[in-house]
C-alpha cells in the first residue's frame, strides 16, 4: 500500500508501460468505416480480437491477397478475382489447426466438414465457406461473412454489406448448410398485426437472452455511445503508451472532456472484458 510520502514512486509504478507483446498486431488492425456507433461497436469487438487479428496472415496467404482493394471497389474487384481464380482452376483446403472449434464443427457438421477439407474447391468456395467458419469459431451471424471478406481483401470494413437488419426470404433447403450462428426471424402472413408481430419480437428477444448459444446478440448498449474512444485508446495502448499519456493526449484534443489515466484504466478493462466476450 502506497504511504502519503511514496506518492511519487508509486504514481511512476502505476504509469509505467509494460512491455507490449501486442506490438505486432497493429500491422493488422482493421480499419472501420461507418457513423453508426452501434455497428462501430460489433465490427470492433470482432475485428480487434487478438484471435482474428492472429488469423488474417494466413488468410491473406491463402486467398492471394497482394495488394489491398479499395473499399469502393471491394464486389467489383472481389468478383474479378473470383473469375480469375475459377479460370485458372485454383483449388485450395482450409487448414483447420487454426482453428479451436474444428473438431466440434467435424461432429455436427460432417457434410461441411468433408466439403471444407477437399483439397479439391475453388478458391471462392472456400473462401465463403472458410468466412463462415469464422463466423462460427467467434459465435457471430452469417451478415459478418461479408465484412469479414472485406477485412481480409481490404485491411478495412464498412456497413455497406454488414446488414443486422434486412427483409429478405429464407430457403429452408439451405438452412443448415454452414456453421454460423443461428439469426431468429419473424415471418409474417397477411393476416398478421402489429400486434402480433410485437408479440413474436418479445418472444424474439426472451429467447436471445436465455439461450446461452445466442450470448452475442445480448447488448452492448450502454457501451456504445463510448465505443470509438475507447478502441482509439485500446490501440494507442497496443502501441506502447502509457495510460496517463493517452489520458493527456485525447484531453489536449477534447477540452471539453476532463480525461484521467484511471478513465483509460477502467476504459480498457472494459474494452477487454468486451473483446472477451
Amino acid at each position: 500500500m502506497c504511504s502519503k510520502f511514496s506518492g511519487v514512486k508509486c504514481y511512476k509504478v502505476i504509469m509505467k508501460a509494460k512491455k507490449n507483446d501486442k506490438a505486432y498486431l497493429q500491422d493488422f488492425k482493421i480499419d472501420i468505416h461507418t457513423n453508426n456507433d452501434i455497428y462501430f461497436q460489433e465490427l470492433a469487438l470482432l475485428f480487434d480480437k487478438d484471435e482474428f487479428l492472429n488469423l488474417l496472415p494466413y488468410l491473406r496467404k491463402t486467398y492471394k491477397v497482394v495488394r489491398f482493394f479499395p473499399l469502393d471497389e471491394f464486389e467489383k474487384l472481389l468478383d474479378s478475382s473470383e473469375k480469375g481464380w475459377f479460370i485458372e482452376k485454383t483449388t485450395t483446403k482450409v487448414n483447420f489447426s487454426k482453428y479451436s472449434r474444428a473438431k466440434e464443427v467435424e461432429e455436427e457438421f460432417p457434410e461441411f466438414y468433408d466439403f471444407i477439407c477437399s483439397p479439391d474447391n475453388f478458391l471462392p468456395e472456400t473462401l465463403d465457406a472458410e468466412c463462415n467458419l469464422i463466423c462460427y469459431e467467434f459465435k457471430r451471424p452469417p451478415y459478418f461473412v461479408d465484412v469479414i471478406k472485406q477485412a481480409i481483401f481490404c485491411g478495412a470494413v464498412d456497413d455497406t454489406l454488414f446488414k443486422p437488419t434486412e427483409a429478405k426470404t429464407v430457403d429452408f433447403s439451405l438452412l443448415g448448410a454452414w456453421p454460423t450462428l443461428d439469426q431468429v426471424a419473424i415471418f409474417i402472413s397477411p393476416t398478421s398485426t402489429y400486434v402480433d408481430v410485437e408479440r413474436e419480437f418479445k418472444k424474439a428477444k426472451e429467447k436471445m437472452k436465455s439461450n446461452e448459444w445466442l450470448s452475442y446478440y445480448n447488448p452492448h448498449s450502454d457501451t456504445t455511445p463510448n465505443i470509438r474512444k475507447y478502441r482509439e485508446w485500446y490501440w494507442e495502448r497496443i502501441k506502447g503508451k502509457t495510460y496517463q499519456i493517452i489520458a493527456d493526449d485525447w484531453a489536449d484534443g477534447h477540452e471539453a472532456e476532463y480525461t484521467t489515466y484511471l478513465d483509460v484504466l477502467k476504459a480498457l478493462k472494459i474494452y477487454d472484458k468486451l473483446l472477451a466476450s
